[in-house]
């Protein structure tokens, strides 16, 4: 049965979210979730099901813009990427004229849209960004901490070294306030690739969602200022994502991830799964 089907057939309601959690748990884990089970998909799902998502810290943290005054209020604001615009309005979409270049556009209330502008030649169109508002991930995943969002478009400054390559994107697993290991994304938008490390930079033999890459990374020279920053901001959460970027020595924080590729990503080998869960 496809996910559309199944998407329609359970309500919008926590029993209804549960269902395609769990139908969506097995499609892509290619297993069932127990409630025993020492593995991190399976402990990830249950924060999924039992309401920690509705959490409101983490419903106000899942808004990216709003997510910048928890930053703020937590590392400093040094640490936010600058916003040059929100749309909030379908009449700003229509009317607005980006000013600032480089920029970054994406929605505040999606996890995964996102258009790099150089140039005004590659601001999307009005089409696309209220194509963007008109989505809903809650929908989509069924991941609560996104039902209660209100659709907006931020514009904010690209993040570049030259200023036209993207920065390097590194993500901090953490749990109850403690940096576990780390992931580090390559060509997103192309051969998406990804590389697993832990907090002394040793590299992990694992493919979680996507497939690793042969080239090693390099240490980042700002790396204990980088978990210092994801053990603060993860401090109130049992589990949390950091997201930051870093350019030389200067470190941004993006997001804050809930519900890592919405515990669809399988890991291997298999063993991966417990050994993470268990560090």
């Amino acid at each position: 049965m496809s996910m559309s089907i199944v998407r329609r057939l359970c309500p919008e309601n926590d029993l209804g979210d549960r269902l395609f959690s769990w139908y969506r748990f097995i499609r892509h884990q290619h297993r069932l979730p127990r409630k025993d089970a020492r593995r991190i998909n399976d402990w990830l799902y249950r924060m999924k099901v039992n309401g920690t998502l509705l959490d409101p810290l983490r419903q106000f943290i899942s808004d990216k813009e709003l997510v910048k005054i928890y930053i703020a209020g937590t590392v400093g604001d040094e640490y936010n990427i600058e916003t040059f615009d929100i749309l909030r309005q379908s009449s700003e979409i229509d009317t607005y004229n980006p000013s600032r270049f480089p920029c970054v556009v994406k929605p505040t209330h999606l996890s995964g849209p996102v258009k790099v502008c150089l140039t005004a030649e590659d601001f999307p169109n009005p089409g696309l960004l209220k194509s963007w508002v008109a989505r809903s991930h809650y929908q989509r995943t069924r991941e609560q901490n996104y039902k209660r969002l209100h659709p907006k478009i931020i514009v904010e400054e690209f993040l570049s070294s030259d200023g036209t390559s993207s920065p390097d994107d590194y993500k901090i697993y953490c749990f109850y306030g403690i940096p576990k290991f780390i992931h580090v994304d390559a060509d997103r938008f192309g051969n998406h690739t990804r590389n697993f490390y832990d907090t002394e930079w040793h590299h992990l033999e694992m493919e979680w969602a996507y497939p690793s890459r042969t080239i090693a990374d390099p240490r980042p020279e700002a790396l204990s200022e980088m978990l210092s920053i994801a053990s603060v901001l993860s401090t109130p959460f049992d589990f949390i994502r950091i997201d930051l970027y870093v350019v030389g020595k200067q470190v941004w924080v993006g997001e804050l991830t809930n519900c890592p590729d919405g515990v669809d990503g399988v890991i291997k080998p298999m063993k991966m799964e417990t050994e993470l869960y268990h560090w």
